[in-house]
C-alpha cells in the first residue's frame, strides 16, 4: 500500500485551515488572527477606483480587487478570488486596472503600495532642506574628477 494515512488531528487542521483561507479571501475574519495561513501581503489587481478615505479612522473607501498569483512559468496571473481593499489613507486614491500590493491589517485587506498611472509625476524633496545636497552634487568628490 502507498501514500499517507492522515489522523483526525491532522484531517481537523486541514478542514481548518481551508475555512480559515475562504473566510480571509472573503473578509470575514473579522479581526481574527490568520494563524499558520498562508501569505499576509498579496499582490493585486484592482477591478474599481479605490477612492481616497474621508476619515481615516471612521470612514475608509472600498473597492474590489482580483488576487494575483505566479503561474508555473513564473509569470503572475489573475485568479478568481475577489477581496474587498479598504482605503484609509486620505490623500491617495489608486485608479481602477491598476497593480497594488494590499496587506491583512486588523481584518482588513489595505493597500501599501501601488502603480502610477502612465501620466503621473513624482516630486522629490531632495535639495529642498538646506542641509541635503542636490542628487547631483557628490560631496567631498570633485564633479570632475568622476
Amino acid at each position: 500500500m502507498s501514500g499517507y494515512l492522515l489522523g483526525s488531528d491532522a484531517l481537523a487542521l486541514i478542514r481548518r485551515v481551508c475555512k480559515d483561507y475562504l473566510a480571509e479571501a472573503k473578509n470575514t475574519l473579522g479581526n481574527r488572527s490568520r494563524g499558520i495561513m498562508g501569505q499576509r501581503n498579496r499582490q493585486a489587481y484592482l477591478l474599481e477606483d479605490l477612492y481616497a478615505a474621508e476619515d481615516t479612522l471612521a470612514d475608509p473607501s472600498t473597492a474590489r480587487a482580483r488576487l494575483l498569483r505566479k503561474n508555473a512559468a513564473g509569470n503572475l496571473e489573475l485568479t478568481n478570488t475577489e477581496v474587498t481593499v479598504y482605503n484609509r489613507f486620505q490623500n491617495i486614491s489608486i485608479d481602477a486596472d491598476t497593480y497594488i500590493k494590499i496587506e491583512w491589517i486588523d481584518g482588513e485587506w489595505q493597500p501599501y503600495s501601488g502603480d502610477c498611472a502612465p501620466d503621473s509625476q513624482s516630486i522629490s524633496s531632495a535639495g529642498s532642506d538646506p542641509s541635503i545636497p542636490p542628487a547631483s552634487d557628490s560631496v567631498g568628490v570633485d564633479p570632475g574628477s568622476v
